[in-house]
């Protein structure tokens, strides 16, 4: 399992960037007081702005466009804020365009302040809804969210912001009257319009603030690239603030580092660079349909092995994918696909029948009754009501007696309906299914949580086990984890064990179980049945004939 992402890397914007925020500050000084390019700003004012405001609607709408995008493919919640807010913002600027001196009449007679209105609307959508991007918790990618029609995920953001738009072009077209003055010709801005400038520098002020509190540890945004959007539209809004005249050089610096800022924000939802490119995904999500019913699933069996003395006791049984083309596909990467367009249900029943299937094949061999095979149980197939019913269901299809199968749970999944887990599991319990909680100790469960899923198995998480020959902290934690779990009457499995130094280690703090490379990798039914030969002296009479005459 890979290491983390060190979250401190996020809070530097590199260098070149840096460079260039106080190169553009210098140009916006010097191009302010260079007579020629003011006079050259002023006399083409007006294709300038179109041309801004163009580039502006545009690359808002692609940001409407690839935020969708992303979000059907990864589910985030906050970009599909973002995707919305920001089609309410292309729609706003257009209003600016059409309304600026210049252009014909945008239904009612155009005018500097009618401009300047659509502008500030948009402005503070933009900043807003960036400041609710930054606020919410990016999810980890790990977690995942509940299944949920795409519709009903976008009805309320972008009714709300087309229900403000609509709102705005009512009062702005119909009834401005009702609003403040913005703008005077003789002397410029009014104290209401610079002010407003600033309350959106406040706003965008707060969003790179809580940016740089709240770094995510997701991968589904660049931060930096965020955090600079957010300090040039900051540039932008006070440039807003320094114009008297419409056709001056601060309103096309402003607009410049709009535009500009829109880019950096674009740059900032392609998610390219940190996840699978978008053309792999679909493939991915298209070719998992069939991977069940084409046969490009296999499942294989990474044994576990009892710390004392050694002896296979069972076994983790794990999905692999083969694809004809692309070739293996890492569970980390086509699981998560699976979880978010809805194909996990399918998977996961496919990975319970077979490997139910091959466990009563090996048992009608001989295997002993000691022997436990654990599948392990998603998100999404932890949410059917019917799950216990269904699993029993399939061991009575089988006649598989309950004791030869495991189901391994995260703690993150034991937590998404507490009380429905808790009837799942004390239901499979009961019938004799052994339970082993995944990755313990990188969740969130509390001890009293964690007494009443009652499971018999606490998995110890790999990342504790790497250092632990050499690390004290490590063994103190797996001592503890270990004396708790003896306590509540459960035992404990080490992962990752790949070195004998770690097994030595782990016999000393009484771990109970332990799997990983030092024992064997995952191993396909027929490599698992010669591991099984390998210990042959340990199983039964019977089982042995059975092995040998494989």
């Amino acid at each position: 399992m890979s290491s983390a992402p060190n979250p401190r890397r996020y809070y530097r914007l590199p260098a070149w960037l840096s460079a260039a925020f106080v190169a553009a500050v210098c140009f916006s000084l010097v191009l302010l007081l260079v007579k020629p390019v003011q006079v050259w700003t002023e006399h083409n004012h007006l294709p300038l702005h179109a041309l801004l405001e163009v580039a502006s609607v545009s690359l808002s709408t692609v940001v409407f466009a690839l935020g969708w995008t992303v979000y059907r493919q990864h589910g985030e919640r906050h970009i599909l804020y973002l995707a919305c807010a920001f089609l309410g913002v292309a729609v706003l600027d257009l209003s600016h365009l059409l309304s600026f001196m210049g252009m014909p009449d945008y239904i009612t007679g155009n005018s500097v302040e009618k401009s300047i209105a659509f502008w500030l609307a948009a402005r503070y959508v933009a900043a807003v809804g960036l400041l609710i991007v930054v606020w919410q918790p990016w999810p980890n990618s790990r977690d995942l969210p509940k299944r949920r029609a795409l519709g009903s995920d976008l009805a309320l953001p972008l009714g709300v912001v087309l229900a403000f738009v609509v709102l705005v072009h009512v009062v702005i077209l119909h009834a401005p009257q009702w609003l403040p003055r913005t703008y005077f010709p003789d002397t410029g801005l009014t104290p209401f319009k610079i002010v407003a400038e600033y309350g959106v520098v406040v706003l965008n002020a707060a969003a790179l603030l809580v940016l740089f509190r709240r770094m995510p540890k997701s991968n589904e945004c660049n931060a930096h690239l965020l955090a600079s959007a957010l300090i040039v539209m900051v540039i932008s809004e006070l440039l807003f603030t320094a114009y008297i005249q419409i056709s001056g050089t601060a309103m096309f610096l402003g607009h410049l580092y709009k535009v500009i800022a829109f880019f950096l924000l674009y740059l900032a939802v392609d998610i390219g660079q940190r996840q699978p490119p978008p053309e792999r995904v679909l493939l991915l999500e298209n070719s998992l349909q069939y991977a069940v019913r084409n046969n490009q699933l296999s499942l294989v069996f990474q044994p576990q092995c009892r710390a004392s003395d050694g002896r296979l006791i069972g076994a983790e049984v794990l999905v692999r994918w083969h694809h004809p083309k692309l070739g293996p596909i890492s569970p980390v990467e086509f699981i998560p696909i699976a979880e978010k367009c809805g194909l996990m249900p399918e998977i996961g029943e496919w990975v319970l029948r077979s490997a139910v299937a091959q466990i009563t094949a090996w048992v009608r061999q001989g295997y002993p009754p000691t022997l436990t095979f654990s599948v392990n149980l998603s998100v999404v197939q932890f949410r059917y009501p019917l799950l216990a019913t269904k699993i029993l269901q399939l061991l009575k299809e089988f006649k598989l007696p309950s004791h030869y199968l495991g189901l391994e749970i995260t703690e993150s999944v034991a937590m998404d309906d507490a009380e429905l887990a808790l009837r799942t599991l004390d239901r499979l319990r009961r019938e004799g299914i052994s339970l082993a909680l995944d990755d313990f100790g990188t969740g969130h469960s509390s001890l009293s949580h964690l007494k009443q899923l009652n499971v018999n198995l606490l998995k110890i998480d790999q990342s504790f086990i790497r250092s632990l020959a050499g690390s004290p902290a490590d063994q103190e934690i797996v001592r503890a984890i270990v004396y708790m779990a003896h306590s509540l009457g459960m035992q404990t499995v080490a992962e990752g064990v790949e070195t004998a130094a770690q097994l030595d280690a782990l016999k000393k703090l009484g771990c109970d179980q332990v799997q990983g490379y030092l024992f064997s990798k995952p191993l396909s039914a027929s490599e698992f049945n010669t591991f099984v030969v390998a210990h042959e002296p340990l199983l039964s009479p019977s089982a042995q004939r059975a092995v040998n005459a494989i």
